[in-house]
């Protein structure tokens, strides 16, 4: 489907599935949305499961808008609390599109509770209260970290109630035709061979400039960091981070951030945040380095726009069961390497890549994604695994493609006769055939008799 024919989608107030391949455009057919939404006064929400993602749309991440905070989920008494809220209950009903960009990281039962959140704020039992749902994403970056073996929130009683149409982009306009293009495609496709795992391994062992090095496991990226930083000259300041509360309470909220306890910093350390700034000046995963201390607190060189800025101390809370935890810590981590969990959604001109300890599907996929073109591919090492895509998620793959088609089809003004012609061919089942088209059994039977 081409980028104008989703927003055409879009535009005509339908809630849908936006979908396709690393730079497909889902990122500008959303700007576009929003821009268009605004325009004529629609009152929207735009929201992404990271704050990465949520800073290219110029919004907030979906747990902070919807007042999730740190949760996955929400119980019936804890949904009852939230709307006591005047400001959240106000957000939740003036709220007439709910944008939610990077949609694979989220897990199935919180858009169960987004669901339910939603209804019970607007005292409606239609999908999401009523309003507009646009979900953009794409199933075979990484799924949520979740302990549920079927995290994928398409298998959500919430997504099979939406009934959301799909637009699944088919252009590509990030990377030109290239042999990394080709890798990516053969990955989705399912036609993966011995040509394309000749193309990785030609990136392998190549000399580099210094470069922020991919891994898969925390530990490893810990690891790393802090031989980068036992190597960098010059006096450490150790900020320890103040933990409040309960002590279940605040250890599962220290799990669940990613600043860590005890940060310790000098100056040309590479960092990154990993929260979002209330005065906008960073968001969680904005990249830089230290280049000084001004009152104690480091200052930060960003890496994008070379803007200057002190990290002041961050607040982050939990509540759970009338009982509340709070962390106090500058919120920056160590960023000579990061996981590629937190990768997801960048855009890199080069990385160097070490994908040999990889443990789920989808891990090499989402990082050679984040590479704008081959020549920028430094291949560490690899793995088996690392290569593999989800077996569940090729099989929705299909469909979804099969569905944005039918609505490409539809779209066209064909006649029903020239539609059954078409259908047939890209293998529909007779039933959809008959329900998209509104023939019945003699004459459906009777225009496929001459094929």
């Amino acid at each position: 489907m081409t980028q104008n024919r989703a927003l055409e989608i879009l535009n005509s107030g339908a809630s849908i599935f936006l979908t396709g391949p690393p730079g497909s455009g889902k990122s500008y057919v959303l700007e576009q949305f929003v821009i268009n939404a605004r325009r004529i006064g629609k009152r929207l929400a735009v929201t992404a499961t990271t704050g990465i993602a949520a800073s290219l749309l110029g919004g907030a991440t979906i747990h902070s808008w919807s007042g999730l905070g740190v949760r996955q989920r929400l119980e019936p008494r804890e949904i009852e609390y939230l709307i006591k809220d005047p400001c959240l209950f106000g957000r939740l009903n003036e709220v007439e599109i709910l944008i939610i960009d990077e949609i694979s990281m989220l897990e199935a039962v919180t858009l169960d509770s987004l669901d339910a959140l939603l209804k019970a704020a607007r005292s409606s039992f239609l999908p999401f209260g009523g309003i507009q749902v646009v979900l953009s994403g794409d199933f075979f970056q990484l799924p949520p970290v979740s302990k549920n073996p079927n995290p994928y929130c398409f298998l959500s009683k919430s997504w099979n109630e939406a009934n959301l149409l799909v637009c699944y982009l088919s252009e590509q306009h990030r990377q030109l035709p290239d042999e990394l293009t080709e890798i990516l495609t053969a990955l989705r496709d399912q036609r993966f061979n011995k040509y394309h795992l000749a193309l990785l391994s030609a990136r392998q062992n190549i000399a580099h400039p210094p470069l922020t090095v991919l891994m898969t496991h925390n530990k490893d990226v810990d690891s790393l960091n802090n031989q980068r930083l036992a190597k960098t000259s010059g006096r450490s300041k150790v900020y320890v981070g103040q933990l409040i509360g309960q002590p279940q309470i605040a250890n599962d909220l220290l799990r669940s951030v990613l600043a860590p306890k005890v940060l310790t910093l000098k100056v040309g350390a590479q960092v990154m945040f990993v929260a979002n700034d209330p005065l906008k000046r960073y968001v969680n995963g904005s990249q830089g380095r230290v280049v000084g201390f001004r009152h104690e607190l480091p200052v930060i060189e960003l890496k994008e726009n070379k803007s200057v800025i002190v990290a002041e101390a961050f607040s982050w809370k939990k509540e759970a069961d009338n009982r509340a935890a709070e962390l106090i810590q500058i919120p920056l981590k160590l960023a000579w390497a990061i996981t590629i969990h937190k990768c997801q959604g960048m855009s890199l001109d080069a990385a160097d890549i070490d994908l040999k300890r990889s443990f789920v599907s989808g891990m090499g996929y989402v990082a050679l994604s984040r590479l704008k073109n081959y020549k920028g591919l430094y291949l560490r090492s690899y793995n088996s695994r690392s290569l593999e895509l989800d077996r569940v998620v090729y099989g929705f793959d299909r469909e979804l493609r099969k569905k944005s088609g039918l609505n490409e089809l539809k779209s066209q003004n064909y006649s029903p006769r020239k539609m059954a012609h078409l259908l047939r061919r890209a293998g529909v089942k007779r039933q959809i055939i008959k329900q998209t088209t509104g023939l019945s059994d003699r004459q459906l039977g009777a225009i496929l008799k001459h094929e």
